[in-house]
Parts: structure tokens; sequence; C-alpha cells
């Protein structure tokens, strides 16, 4: 099947474009595909540990449910988190233990880009 790379460029609650980009990300392995996700821009806020929120859905649960449906291979822009100046939060307070992102500088995401079938951005 096709590899896909899912941008995640939304922060976590403050629209739904970030559960979207989850939802499909976890769909399309049903179908066979092989899902990366990159989280970019305010997506990188979508990394940082979050508790309940009453009436809402919590979104660091649900990330870290990604290595069970075979998301694996998730990355996280470093030029990102420098900007947004929760680089050392991200160290210290990642979403779960099971989500491991590897941190990509700006040609290496590129490269990811490129290597992807389909790139899907929410």
């Amino acid at each position: 099947m096709a590899a896909l790379l899912v941008r995640f460029t939304q922060s976590p609650y403050g629209n739904a474009l970030s559960q979207d980009g989850l939802d499909f990300a976890l769909a399309a392995t049903n179908y066979g595909h092989e899902v990366k996700a990159l989280f970019e821009n305010e997506g990188v806020l979508q990394l940082v540990k979050t508790d309940s929120i009453k009436g809402i859905k919590n979104h660091s649960k649900r990330l870290s449910s990604m290595p069970f449906f075979d998301i694996e291979d998730c990355y996280a822009c470093t030029e990102s988190a420098k900007a947004l100046n929760v680089q050392s939060t991200l160290q210290n307070n990642l979403v779960a233990d099971e989500l491991t992102c590897q941190w990509v500088s700006v040609e290496e995401k590129l490269a990811l880009i490129e290597s992807a079938d389909h790139v899907v951005t929410f």
C-alpha cells in the first residue's frame, strides 16, 4: 500500500483539525497504509501532555495509542519547537513513553515529505 505522511500543524484544542488528523492517521493503518506522523508549527504543541478536559476527548491519550496502530515513525520539527519556545518542555514532558518522536531539521523534514507517496496536512 501507499506510504503516507500525516503533517500535524494545528494546536490540539484550537479546532477540530488535530482530532481529524489523528482519526485519519489511525484509520489509514486499517487499510494497510504505512503512516508516518510529522508534528510541525503549532502541531508540536500536540506532543505536550495534557490533562483531561471535561466534555473533550483527551488528545494526549489518543496520540499515545498511535504505536498500537503501527504508527511508530513519529517526527517533530526542531525549528517549530524553538519558535514556540517549547523544546525543553517537550523533551521532558512528551505525551507518553510509548510515543517517541525523532527531532528533525528543516532539511530532514523536506526529505520526509519527498519520500512519502502522499502527504496529508491537518
